[in-house]
């Protein structure tokens, strides 16, 4: 049980840090960034769609999801699946909407040791 709440922490976690690199690669995230806004529901609903991402989705798959108590939203969208030094490796697409804020981008996520899925920061466009 100990292991599973460590895992879903690293995948918020990670989900944070896609956003903070994304502000770091001067992706207009600052004022009207959605996750300004995202409620800790809004973060759950979020992290459980990701993670279904990059473990379940295909090529070209897209997975929403949509906060009914908030109206906040996003989707994530599965732009390559390939493998990087022996590690399963998943671009995608990321949609994040709150009110009239919303942002996207593409980054890529691999698969560390320990099943958590790690950002690698902004995804090669290619």
């Amino acid at each position: 049980m100990l292991v599973k709440k460590i895992k879903n922490l690293v995948a918020i976690i990670g989900l944070m840090a896609v956003t903070a690199t994304a502000s770091a690669l001067g992706l207009r995230l600052e004022e009207s960034t959605p996750i300004k806004y995202f409620t800790k529901e809004d973060w759950q609903q979020a992290k459980q769609v990701a993670k279904t991402a990059l473990e379940q989705g295909k090529l070209g798959e897209t997975f929403d999801w949509h906060n009914e108590s908030t109206g906040h939203s996003g989707s994530y969208k599965v732009l390559r699946r390939l493998e990087i030094d022996g590690r399963s490796c998943r671009d995608l697409l990321i949609i994040h909407q709150a009110g009239q804020a919303n942002a996207s981008g593409d980054y890529r996520f691999c698969q560390m040791e320990s099943g958590a899925w790690k950002t690698m920061g902004k995804a090669p466009s290619n």
